[in-house]
């Protein structure tokens, strides 16, 4: 199965501006003692567009050079059609792009004020049994890196655990939905 990756922001990984913006849509700053520590705000800047997604890879890996933009009805075809029903209803965009270890990643761009709305589907999920893991995407504000370990390794995202992890030390604070956190292993934040 190809390996997709969706842009999240979190901490250490956070988004800069992207090249030829100012100001506006800046966001909060990094989590931190005196910073926010709760929801998507505290995971960087949204990146509201997908050329701002695809800017902020370019910025983090140095590739990301082929990206395109691919049709949501194609989305099934690359994240297989269970994980396209659970996510598609929450995406507003995706490309893709390789970058170095992967041939092809997956970036996601989230309709405004929608992640909150995944979480409580996730949850409900959870409860009801239809969904037995975690969302497997790394996580930033406003979007995401299909590829949960590349996102929060490699690019600094936060995982979304709506179920909890046991025996897993983690640096975690609330996501926006009661029951969620959003989670950086030791060393990925």
């Amino acid at each position: 199965m190809a390996s997709l990756l969706l842009v999240a922001a979190c901490g250490g990984g956070q988004p800069t501006e992207p090249a030829g913006t100012h100001g506006g849509h800046g966001g909060p700053p990094s989590p931190t003692a005196t910073g926010p520590r709760a929801g998507s705000a505290s995971l960087g800047t949204q990146l509201t567009s997908m050329n701002q997604v695809i800017d902020w890879v370019r910025q983090k890996t140095g590739a990301c050079a082929d990206a395109k933009t691919v049709s949501k009805s194609e989305l099934p075809g690359y994240l297989g059609e269970l994980r396209a029903k659970r996510y598609e209803p929450f995406i507003a965009e995706w490309a893709t792009c390789a970058v170095p270890e992967h041939a092809k990643i997956g970036l996601v761009l989230f309709t405004p004020d929608k992640i909150k709305e995944l979480q409580r589907f996730w949850l409900r999920g959870l409860g009801e049994g239809s969904l037995t893991e975690n969302p497997d995407f790394g996580f930033g504000n406003g979007f995401a890196v299909t590829s949960a370990e590349f996102g929060t390794e490699k690019l600094g995202l936060r995982h979304l655990w709506c179920k909890p992890v046991k025996g897993v030390q983690a640096d975690t604070f609330p996501a926006d939905a009661e029951g969620c956190v959003f989670a950086a292993l030791p060393g990925h934040h």
